[in-house]
């Protein structure tokens, strides 16, 4: 089973080096998000009353999603405590199960025999361009996307990955379709809202002009 957060994880990276391609605060909240989103798409979490409440606390049967729920259904939170909350360790622990899974491959080696380079590259990019294409259906053609096409663009959105997923485009005019595609799963929206704030409070506290409200 592969998840939102490794699907954002693959989409926010660099296929030949795993760099990432946004601030990795801001990806760090996007995993974060995804768990959410991941939860909400099965219908096992949903927003009562601004709190975030396990509405089915059975197991996934996917050990990273679990352990996200059994704490949310543990105590309840406001959205933006756990799509803080989530993040630590997430984002090593979305790159390991991806190497596990054959998705990714690790690089160690040593340049001139002493400087050790690590390095985590795709293996042969089909999941990453797969996803790609998806949106890019989506957001381009106006094709019907999937729930979990609009629960990534939705994040994708949120963390301002946009002018990377689309750089020869007009970024107005891709926010504006990514935010329509993104409407297509109306129960994400709390999600990617709660992201967007996250990404924006933290901006602001290292004097980044924030973007705005989300389109």
């Amino acid at each position: 089973m592969v998840t939102l957060a490794e699907d954002l994880w693959l989409l926010a990276t660099e296929a030949s080096t795993g760099r990432p391609l946004i601030d990795t605060t801001h990806l760090d909240l996007g995993l974060g998000g995804a768990l959410l989103l991941d939860l909400v798409l099965q219908q096992r979490i949903a927003l009562r009353e601004s709190r975030v409440t396990a509405t089915d606390p059975r197991p996934t049967g996917d050990p990273l999603l679990d352990r996200a729920l059994s704490e949310i259904a543990a105590k309840p939170h406001d959205p933006g405590h756990w799509v803080r909350h989530l993040t630590h360790g997430l984002r090593r622990t979305v790159k390991d199960r991806l190497v596990e899974a054959g998705v990714l491959c690790r690089d160690d080696h040593k340049v001139l025999g002493i400087i050790p380079i690590h390095r985590t590259h795709e293996t042969d990019g089909r999941l990453h361009h797969a996803l790609a294409d998806h949106l890019h259906d989506a957001v381009v053609v106006s094709h019907p996307p999937s729930r979990e096409t609009a629960a990534l663009a939705s994040l994708a959105l949120a963390v301002k990955l946009d002018r990377h997923l689309f750089p020869r485009s007009d970024r107005r005019e891709v926010r504006r379709r990514m935010a329509q595609v993104a409407k297509e799963c109306p129960e994400c929206e709390w999600v990617a809202d709660a992201v967007h704030r996250a990404v924006e409070a933290t901006d602001v506290a290292l004097g980044i002009t924030p973007a705005g409200p989300l389109p």
